[in-house]
């Protein structure tokens, strides 16, 4: 599984002139046009590009032949593309919580917080969740509007929660109110974990019966 994961790790960051042209853009339409969901719209957008790559490079390089081909575990396959989509989710956030400060020093507003981090977490978790399982089960070509759909429907989503009042609201409920709503949040997202791990083993049982079909 290890020799897998390198080989994601290289072909997702192995960028090109096209890729960085697009992750340009992308992040100046976000520092511009939609500045103030940037670092909300930023760990989706950057995580959807490369978990999204990775899958196309394999499919354009008809990978599941070679797979069939060699003794490998249908199995790591799949845990190695979860790993990957972990790894990246990590660095958008990373990326954004630095980007984060380097807006707050130029336009003094400060786009993300402690709050802001886990419900992007979440939607991360929930959208991998959801869309790794119909790629295992359809391939790439075949679930790429769908996959498309269910992306923008979640970026709807972060840019909604992103115009909520969270500083109203920690002035307004009290303490109490405060930490309960946080342990709210720390608790939805060990069920967002829980929920990643079952859509791992569904992918799991979904790439094994396809690959056993064919």
């Amino acid at each position: 599984m290890i020799n897998l994961l390198k080989k994601d790790i290289r072909a997702c960051f192995k960028t090109d002139f096209k890729m960085i042209i697009k992750l340009l853009v992308g992040i100046v339409i976000f520092s511009t046009i939609l500045m103030p969901f940037a670092t909300v719209a930023i760990p989706l957008f950057l995580s959807y590009i490369f978990i999204i790559k990775s899958f196309q490079i394999d499919e354009l390089n008809k990978c599941d032949y070679f797979f069939n081909s060699m003794p490998i575990d249908k199995e790591d396959i799949v845990y190695s593309k979860y790993i990957l989509s972990t790894i990246i989710i990590l660095i958008s956030l990373i990326f954004s919580y630095i980007y984060s400060y380097v807006i707050k020093s130029i336009w003094y507003v400060d786009l993300l917080t402690i709050e802001s981090i886990l419900i992007i977490l979440n939607l991360l978790l929930l959208l991998v969740s959801i869309t790794l399982p119909i790629i295992f089960k359809y391939g790439y070509n075949k679930s790429y509007i769908a996959i498309n759909l269910i992306t923008g429907i979640t970026l709807v989503i972060v840019i909604f929660y992103s115009m909520q009042p969270i500083g109203i609201m920690r002035s307004s409920d009290g303490g109490a109110k405060l930490l309960y709503n946080s342990l709210k949040l720390f608790l939805t997202t060990g069920v967002c974990i829980v929920i990643y791990l079952a859509s791992m083993y569904i992918s799991t049982k979904i790439y094994t019966k396809k690959e056993i079909a064919n």
